[in-house]
This record gives structure tokens, sequence and C-alpha cells, in this order.
């Protein structure tokens, strides 16, 4: 009966961590990092450690580069007031120097153990030799290809997939999407590192390029902005990723600028799926029980998310629109859960899903929901759509709807064909075949037996947990390597 207390007693005590988060976005904002931050912040706090984070603050209740700071119950939360407001160069995109400023002096206020990058859009990757500066470990999460593609999924404004990086083919994309930060069209010659003085050091200044010999100053512009974020991303002591599939395609396009995807650690997302689970039951037996009205005999399809070009909502309620117009899927119903934000300032995406909408019975946009309200979502669903065209790194919506016991439909991109197990948890469709989503999408509304076999399987997603001990033990590697335990 002595024997698990003597166990602790001989354990080592580890002291815990002051982890400092770095990220675009922090709760109550909506968003897939948003909600895997709040999950591993609930999970590092219970077990005994403290989190500090730096996001952007997009309201501009206070002057640009102007901070804010709010004690939330998990995390003491810094905010710097940015939109983007400055971008002259497209050197800034991946080196802000204010933002550097920013970075600097909350190193130095907070002075957390190890800092985790989530994403730095807003802040460059400027900050990874910051930290470096200040003798703090770097671990880095590349949840998406930003670092690679400024449009941060490697999808050109024409809907083409980019499979590697083309000076060329980034510098006609990028000067269509970022005009204004190609000396072209208004922007400045500026590049990303550091101008030198008459004597040669460098200063904190943008070089200023001399382009007059340059062939395709576009492609130029984009090669060096990419090799840049390059050169900084191997300054972080320990690159991680969601996904094998991720690391492979960082490693064969960076391979070349010494980034190996063996140096990539693949650290699965995890959900808090026993409490997702529960209260989707929770919620599920209320319907049912009547106390709301619960009652329908359509079979619900849900799209869970922001609405991107890259995520191919668009597509799916079209080949929905054709198969309606078929009487292929009875009374199936499509319901868009999400954010519908303007893409790099296009919003002709959304407005085309908005009008087929309108023009299409069964098409529901519901718009954006708060991470607490997840569980309702999924309970009103009987499965859930991912019809990607990027190479995504995760699916996190997909995954917590196997959490909640939903069946899945998902393109064959990236990551998401292992959330159906092969089949057992759903279907699998080519990203780039309209019929092939229309027989998917009848295969689902009019085979209840099979959305049965598919909801039952066992396998779920990793737990929250298991990921913040496997990135606890990552963090404290780093430190011990800095020589800071």
């Amino acid at each position: 009966m002595r024997l698990p207390r003597i166990r602790r007693l001989l354990t080592p005590f580890k002291p815990g961590l002051h982890v400092g988060f770095v990220a675009q976005g922090w709760e109550p904002d909506v968003g897939g990092i948003e909600s895997h931050t709040h999950d591993l912040t609930r999970e590092l706090c219970a077990g005994g450690h403290r989190v500090s984070a730096l996001a952007l603050d997009y309201t501009g209740r206070v002057e640009p580069y102007g901070i804010s700071i709010e004690n939330l119950p998990r995390a003491r939360v810094t905010r710097m007031s940015y939109a983007y407001h400055d971008h002259d160069h497209l050197g800034m995109v991946v080196r802000n120097r204010e933002a550097e400023r920013v970075f600097n002096d909350w190193i130095k206020r907070e002075r957390p153990d190890v800092v985790h990058i989530h994403h730095l859009t807003g802040f460059g990757v400027g900050v990874l030799a910051c930290a470096r500066a200040h003798g703090v470990p770097v671990v880095m999460t590349l949840h998406d290809y930003w670092p690679l593609c400024p449009r941060g999924q490697m999808i050109t404004v024409d809907g083409d997939l980019c499979e590697g990086l083309d000076p060329v083919r980034c510098g006609k994309c990028l000067s269509t999407c970022f005009s204004h930060l190609f000396p072209g069209t208004g922007g400045k010659a500026l590049g990303p590192y550091d101008g030198l003085d008459a004597s040669g050091k460098p200063t904190n200044k943008p070089e200023v390029l001399d382009l007059t010999d340059v062939d395709d100053v576009n492609a130029f512009l984009c090669g060096r902005r990419t090799g840049f974020a390059i050169d900084r991303l191997l300054e972080a002591d320990q690159l991680v990723t969601p996904s094998k599939r991720t690391a492979e395609i960082y490693g064969k396009i960076c391979s070349a600028s010494g980034l190996e995807d063996s140096a990539i650690e693949v650290v699965e997302n995890g959900i808090d799926v026993g409490g997702l689970a529960r209260e989707v039951r929770r919620i599920r037996q209320r319907l049912r029980a009547g106390h709301v009205g619960y009652a329908r005999s359509e079979v619900k399809l849900g799209v869970v998310g922001s609405v991107l070009p890259s995520k191919g909502v668009l597509e799916l309620a079209k080949a929905f629109a054709e198969a309606k117009a078929e009487s292929r899927i009875g009374k199936l119903s499509l319901h868009i859960h999400g954010n519908l934000p303007p893409y790099h300032g296009d919003s002709s995406y959304v407005e085309a899903l908005r009008g087929l909408a309108r023009e299409t019975p069964g098409v529901n946009i519901h718009g954006p929901f708060e991470h607490g309200g997840l569980a309702a979502v999924l309970a009103d669903l009987d499965g859930v759509a991912a019809p990607s065209r990027w190479e995504e790194v995760y699916g996190l919506t997909v995954r917590e709807a196997r959490a909640a016991g939903l069946p899945v439909i998902v393109s064959n991109a990236g990551d998401l064909p292992a959330v159906t197990a092969g089949g057992q948890a759903g279907l699998v469709v080519d990203r780039n075949d309209p019929r092939a989503w229309k027989d998917a999408l009848e295969h689902f509304a009019t085979d209840p037996r099979s959305r049965a076999v598919w909801a039952s399987h066992k396998v779920q997603p990793r737990t929250a947990r298991d990921m913040t001990q496997q990135l606890e033990k990552i963090y404290r590697r780093v430190i011990q390597r800095h020589g800071r335990s």
C-alpha cells in the first residue's frame, strides 16, 4: 500500500517551467492555433507550469506597437497592437524590427525558461535571433508553410498548388497578392537582412538593394525573403510539426539550405478527447429529449473552421449544389461553421460562397463560434468534412469530430487521410475531382449503415495531455542544452 508513495519520494523533483508562447492570436480569438494553445496552456498549468503569451491585437485600441497586458486565469497575455499598417517592402513580412523591439521587451519583462513559437505573422522570423541573443531556448511549431510562403499554404492566387519553391512563380503570385510590397508597384527596394554602415558593420536598418542589373526583380526579392526565413528557422533549438508529412515537405524544400526533415520532431496535436466527447453526448441527450424542440429527418454534414480558398469549402458547396440538382443526396444539408475572412484582402471567395448559399437550399452558413461552443456545433451534426486543397498540416477539426464520434469525409491532402484510419472512420476523396465529391456526398447521405460503422470506429485522436507531456520533455531538453536547468 505504501509503494506508490515511496516511488513518488524517489522520483526526482522537477520544478515547474515558465513557458512563453508567441502566436498571432490568443483566446477568445477564434482559430485552429488558438484552440491548440488553449488546450496546451490548460494542460501545462494542470502540470504545475506557468504560461506567458505574446500575441497580436488587431483592434486598434492602442497605438501601433503599443502593448496591453491581461492576466487571464491560466496565462499572462501581452498583446502588441498591429494591423500590418507599415508593410512597405517584401522583406518586412519576415523582418519587423519594431516588433523585435516589443519581443525583446517582453522577454526581459517575463523572463521565460523557454519560448514556444506558434506563428510569427506580424512579428517576423527575426525574433528567433532575438531569443538566441537573450540566451533563451526556442521551440517552434510549424503549423503551416508561412516561413516558405507568405500566403501560408503554398497555393497561388490562381488556385494552383506549389510543390516546391520557384522564385519566378513566387514573384508572379506574390506581386499580384501583395503588389504594394514590390518596387514596381509602390514598394521599397529593401531587403530583410541588416544593411551595412560605411565601415562595413551591420546596422539595425534594412539593407538597401541595388536592383539595376537584376533581370527579374520580383523573383529576386522573393528568393531573398524566403532565404532569410529559412536561415532564421535554423536558429530554433527545436522545430516541431504535427505530422510526418509536413516534416517531409519542409525537408524536401529546405534540405539544400541545411534544414533536413530529420531535424523536425513530429509532435501530433492533442485534443481534449474525453471532455469533448462527454459534452457532445450531454448536448445530444438534451436535444433528443426534446427540451429544445429537437426533431429532424435531414442528415447534416458540417464544415468547421475558417473559410479560406485553400480549405476547399466553396468547391464542396458547388459539388453539393450539383448533386442536389441531380437528386442524388436526398435530405442531406451542408452546414458551414467558422470565420469568413477576406484572404489577404480578397473577399471574392467568401462572397461566391454566400451567393451559392442564397441560391441553393440546404447550404447553411452559420459563421464563427467561440472555442467553448464547439461541442454544441458537433452535437448537431452527423459528420464533418474537410475538403482542403492545400497540404493540410494536421486537420484539427476532423480529429475533433472523430473525438466526438462523428464520421468524416476528407480530401487526400496532407495528413487528412490518416484521420479516416484507412477508411474505417470515413471517406477519402480526390481533392481535384468534383465528380468524386458528388459520389462521396451521395454515399454519406444515402447509406446510414456506413455512417454508423464509421462513427463506431474506436481509434481516437491523441489526447492533449499526451501531447503536452511530449512537449514538456522537449522544453526540458532544450533548456538543459542551454545550461539553464
